[in-house]
């Protein structure tokens, strides 16, 4: 696969200069310590990314790998926990067998880990592999012969995804609904059990990274303005790559409805994921980036 160069990152994210600019003077501490790791590790180094729906993980990470690459001549590959969700039958499946929430994907137990899992160990061994991907507008994956197959060796594999790294919640805090969502069509609470259950199995995955970022929202309130962005950008994604015929993004109202679905893992994360994490981007409601911290043994 072919490293896209700062250019091609600028044009594929409709950003200018003044990104670059904005985006040296916060993550080029991050940059050199990932080197630095990477330089230090016996093979590929694991990045993980998490960060709630359009806080910027994924052109985070396609800067990171176009940095990484003119700036310390590594060679990174992104891959989305996005693109391991399971197909609508699939889930079809999963919502008759456990819970009708299950429909939509998203929460943990609507991905295929075990794919995840030998995907990430795959490139970690260097090892031919396909990567998956994910189509939104169908809400199905790409036909498999689409994926692109990769064969060379990386020496970074960046990881990202909205849950990447998020704890599974104590029992305790499952008792009482977070939402309307869970109110009304999770009342005994079966739906969010299960839902906690997969992530703490989405944790074999997760303990494969070495080094974690977090862009962090202010609030779950955020959540809402940043995916309806996030929706209006896939539909420009899709015309950019001609994919657009056939295909819909997503309502307000839409949008509105299913970020209820990840409103309780979003706030744990919050609070929770900080704590774990390498280097921590606090963001305002406008996705500036007005904190950094570090953990104290890279100060």
């Amino acid at each position: 696969m072919k490293t896209p160069t700062i250019k091609d990152f600028l044009y594929k994210n409709q950003l200018d200069e003044d990104y670059i600019k904005q985006a040296d003077k916060h993550f080029s501490r991050a940059l050199k310590e990932i080197a630095s790791h990477q330089k230090g590790a016996k093979g590929a180094l694991v990045i993980g990314i998490n960060g709630c729906q359009g806080s910027g993980k994924s052109t985070l990470a396609q800067y990171l790998v176009a940095m990484l690459a003119e700036q310390y001549q590594l060679s990174a590959i992104t891959v989305s926990l996005d693109d391991f969700y399971y197909s609508k039958l699939q889930r079809a499946k999963l919502a008759r067998s456990v819970h009708p929430l299950l429909t939509t994907r998203g929460v943990p137990g609507t991905h295929d880990l075990n794919l995840a899992v030998k995907t990430i160990t795959a490139l970690k061994q260097q090892q031919p592999t396909r990567i998956p991907r994910f189509d939104k507008s169908a809400d199905n994956p790409f036909p498999k012969p689409s994926w692109a197959i990769v064969s060379q060796a990386y020496d970074i594999i960046i990881l990202e995804g909205w849950c990447v790294a998020s704890p599974p919640q104590e029992s305790a805090m499952l008792s009482t609904p977070i939402n309307a969502l869970e109110e009304e069509q999770d009342k005994d609470g079966q739906h969010r059990q299960f839902v906690n259950q997969q992530l703490n199995q989405y944790q074999t995955l997760f303990k494969q990274i070495d080094y974690l970022m977090m862009l962090k929202a202010p609030s779950f309130d955020a959540v809402f303005a940043w995916r309806l962005e996030q929706e209006q950008k896939l539909a420009k994604q899709y015309e950019i790559e001609g994919l657009h015929i056939g295909r819909a993004v997503m309502s307000e109202q839409e949008v509105c409805n299913f970020i209820s679905f990840f409103e309780r893992i979003t706030t744990h994360s919050l609070e929770a994921v900080p704590a774990i994490s390498d280097v921590v981007y606090a963001l305002d409601s406008d996705r500036n980036i007005t904190q950094i911290d570090y953990k104290a043994s890279n100060a």
